[in-house]
């Protein structure tokens, strides 16, 4: 018996040690850049942030990788860590970045008065990354999850996915632009960069398997939640609150949920109000899922009020190669809208058979040739 005890010990004693807590310092610009390569650490290691060094510039790490059973932990201690620039996370896997190293709601508070620059920015070859318990106050952009067209044939699809990013219990308020950035907007490879002189066009990376959940999102100049190029698996967007989107006054810009092209998705249980524009625009392929959300005064937007904006927006792009759109929605509240509550267009003819529409308040308009029926 007395050596199982010792086994035991020795076990727990590996654990303790093998797994470190190191106090991350910063630079005289008031911020701190690590690189994975270069630093010392293992998978299970936790980076902590002082709230007695406040204020900080920025924190970016690049290079970092952990496991599934043992991420990179980034944590607050001590109180609220308050930043300026913000957080930048490149080329990394199995990272969670958690402000709940404090008694506060909200461990990390990025905030820069000029309201410029991202809050949260996760590029390049990164995957499996959480991130909670942030709030973001005036930038530009509050979340941005991205890699966009690059010359490095890895940072261009399909030679990687940023996938399984889960950002959840994040409040985010007065942004310039778009609450979340997730995805390029121009999937088809049509923004071109200069590669050692010469101008190539290549298709961005794509997203696959993004949660976005329990988040506050309030007063956007653009759109609250913006999602684009999810192409494989089914990216969750649920139990948000989502309001004052829009104070850009741009028609195509201010909605509250947007699905851009080639993105799957499962959109429920979110409370949306006052959008300059649309309370939910889906744009994407292959099968989305609308539920039981709370949509309101679609078009409605600080005694502004903007013509044809539906609670629901659903249209068709294109995709190489064709992939048909199926979408079902459902069970869905639609209060005050300056259109139809549920609106169908279709630009191409790719919607596949078996749409499904039912179980919503308010009006519905399908364009002609669009196959759909009822919950049976």
């Amino acid at each position: 018996m007395k050596k199982i005890f010792s086994v035991i010990f020795l076990s727990i004693s590996f654990i303790s040690f093998s797994q470190k807590r190191i106090v991350v310092g910063k630079n005289q610009d008031n911020g701190k850049y690590i690189d994975g390569h270069s630093f010392s650490y293992k998978p299970g290691d936790t980076l902590v942030l002082e709230a007695a060094q406040n204020p900080y510039t920025y924190f970016a790490i690049d290079n970092f990788h952990g496991t599934k059973d043992k991420p990179v932990v980034i944590i607050n201690k001590s109180g609220i860590v308050k930043m300026v620039n913000g957080i930048a996370i490149n080329n990394c896997t199995f990272i969670k970045l958690t402000g709940t190293g404090s008694t506060d709601k909200y461990g990390f508070k990025i905030e820069d008065p000029t309201w410029n620059g991202v809050g949260i920015d996760v590029s390049g070859r990164s995957s499996d990354i959480e991130i909670c318990n942030i709030y973001i106050h005036n930038k530009t952009y509050g979340f941005w999850v991205k890699q966009e067209a690059a010359c490095a044939d890895s940072l261009q699809y399909p030679n990687w996915v940023i996938s399984n990013i889960s950002i959840h219990d994040n409040l985010i308020v007065k942004m310039g632009q778009e609450g979340m950035y997730l995805g390029s907007t121009d999937p088809y490879g049509g923004r071109s960069v200069m590669c050692n002189g010469v101008s190539i066009s290549p298709i961005p990376l794509r997203l696959g398997n993004i949660k976005v959940y329990k988040n506050i999102v309030d007063s956007t100049w653009r759109s609250g939640i913006q999602l684009s190029g999810a192409q494989f698996g089914q990216s969750e967007i649920y139990g948000n609150i989502i309001m004052n989107a829009g104070f850009e006054l741009n028609t195509i810009q201010g909605n509250g949920i947007s699905l851009g092209g080639y993105s799957h998705a499962h959109v429920y249980d979110n409370i949306i109000n006052n959008t300059f524009a649309l309370g939910i625009l889906m744009l994407g392929s292959g099968l989305t899922i609308i539920e039981h959300n709370h949509i309101d005064s679609s078009g409605y937007l600080a005694g502004k009020i903007t013509n044809g904006m539906a609670g629901i927006m659903v249209d068709t792009r294109p995709t190489q190669p064709i992939e048909n759109t199926q979408v079902q929605i459902k069970n869905n509240f639609i209060g005050a809208n300056t259109d139809h509550a549920i609106r169908f267009y279709q630009t191409y003819p790719t919607f596949a058979k078996g749409n499904i529409i039912c179980g919503n308040s308010g009006d519905i308009k399908v364009a002609s040739g669009i196959d759909w029926s009822g919950c049976k």
